[in-house]
């Protein structure tokens, strides 16, 4: 059954139309039998990217039922939510992901259609026994291959962001979705709209902004330093999005000992690190998605770091309305295995400042868009995400002298804009 998500036609993406006649099905149904769910006879036949091939190929080998068994556990969990996107079972899934490689995303008032429908694959995706064929969100984890299934999810989130970055991804239908009328939370008043407007998703998802939508708080003083993005940081201790590093780069996060030259994986800087903060933000998916320097000063390292695009995804229940849905919580420590950027920024008062714009989900890639050696001003365009959710994290020095009360957390039910306090340094 069709998943509903709106797609582009086949034609449009570069799929051939199925054979005219069905003796080669025929063949292709017996040779296929358990490994891809070829449809009914009579039922119109679903064309399978192959990536989703190779998918069931691999889990029918691996672990016969897995996903079924998968979905049957989220279906427990989240059965009217599901049902809404006609998942119930494996062939049913399959469906919903092959339909997501040709998603052109629409937006509801809420602003929560295309964090509710990421939210359902990486659900399914991380019930057991799928979950544990994934790489563990563990510091010995650190620096070890990814699983085969880990993988494929990276593969298969870069596969979406291509299609993102296509001209099928975005109509005059699906744009007058993301409208201020439409749905408000993305602001689309104060995007940039170039000349003969959005062509693609991705170009529209990492718009610019007008200019002076965003003022820089005291932008020559170096002990003030902003948020880097538009973003929600939470200084609840429960949620440890902010810790104090230890004095051997330790930073201990639910109980786990995960490391600043992990996460800074390769920088000589790291063990300068020693002794700082680390802390990070979470940005929402009708968030401005571009990041922005939190301090001025030499940028000395700016590179990508290639890791996993996992996200964490719980079931969470509205008693007031009676139905339970997908929940990402953003729990810190798998930033440290996930795909990101990394710019460390030396402050003539501050230290070093590290920024590291971590991809979440289908996030294609992190786009740096400065290099090492530029001179950045406090409020300057570092960095952007393409499609999907994502995180921001920065760490710093020692010598910045901060506290975890120095932090200026996000208004409840808010977010906190970019170019606003973020934190005052001390004065020395």
């Amino acid at each position: 059954m069709p998943s509903g998500l709106p797609t582009a036609p086949d034609t449009e993406i570069g799929f051939q139309p199925p054979p005219p006649s069905k003796g080669p099905l025929d063949k292709i149904r017996k040779g296929l039998v358990g490994i891809i769910p070829l449809p009914e006879l009579g039922e119109k036949p679903v064309i399978y990217n192959p990536v989703i091939i190779v998918l069931t190929g691999y889990l029918e080998t691996i672990k016969p039922g897995a996903l079924d068994e998968a979905v049957y556990s989220a279906y427990q969990q989240i059965p009217q939510f599901m049902d809404k996107l006609n998942i119930s079972d494996a062939r049913s899934f399959l469906d919903f992901a092959n339909d997501l490689l040709k998603w052109v995303p629409h937006e509801n008032y809420e602003g929560k259609d295309i964090y509710d429908i990421l939210c359902m694959f990486y659900f399914i995706i991380d019930q057991p026994p799928l979950a544990n064929l994934q790489t563990a969100i563990s510091p010995d984890q650190v620096g070890q291959p990814l699983t085969w299934l880990s993988s494929w999810i990276v593969v298969y989130a870069q596969l979406i962001g291509l299609f993102m970055d296509s001209p099928a991804s975005l109509t005059k239908e699906s744009l007058e979705s993301f409208s201020q009328k439409n749905s408000p939370k993305y602001n689309y008043d104060e995007a940039l709209v170039p000349e003969g407007g959005f062509r693609t998703f991705n170009q529209f998802f990492s718009r610019h902004l007008k200019p002076g939508m965003r003022p820089i708080a005291e932008p020559e003083n170096d002990h003030v330093i902003v948020y880097p993005a538009d973003c929600t940081y939470d200084n609840s201790v429960a949620n440890q999005n902010i810790v104090n590093i230890e004095s051997d780069g330790v930073i201990m996060i639910k109980n786990l000992p995960w490391t600043i030259s992990s996460l800074l994986q390769g920088s000589e800087y790291a063990d300068e690190f020693h002794g700082g903060v680390w802390m990070h933000a979470f940005l929402n998916t009708f968030n401005y998605h571009r990041q922005h320097a939190p301090v001025a000063g030499e940028v000395l390292e700016a590179k990508n770091i290639q890791g996993a695009a996992y996200m964490e995804v719980n079931s969470k229940c509205e008693p007031m309305r009676v139905m339970c849905g997908p929940d990402a919580p953003d729990t810190p420590g798998y930033q440290f295995l996930q795909t990101r950027g990394m710019i460390i920024i030396d402050n003539p008062v501050l230290g070093k400042v590290a920024v590291l714009p971590i991809g979440m989900a289908q996030v294609s890639s992190v786009k740096i868009t400065i290099q090492k050696g530029d001179r950045v001003e406090k409020g300057q365009e570092i960095s952007y995400f393409q499609f999907g959710g994502s995180d921001v994290i920065c760490v710093f020095q020692p010598k910045a002298g901060l506290r975890v009360e120095d932090f200026v957390a996000s208004s409840n039910n808010t977010y906190s804009k970019y170019g606003t306090i973020l934190a005052r340094a001390p004065q020395k």
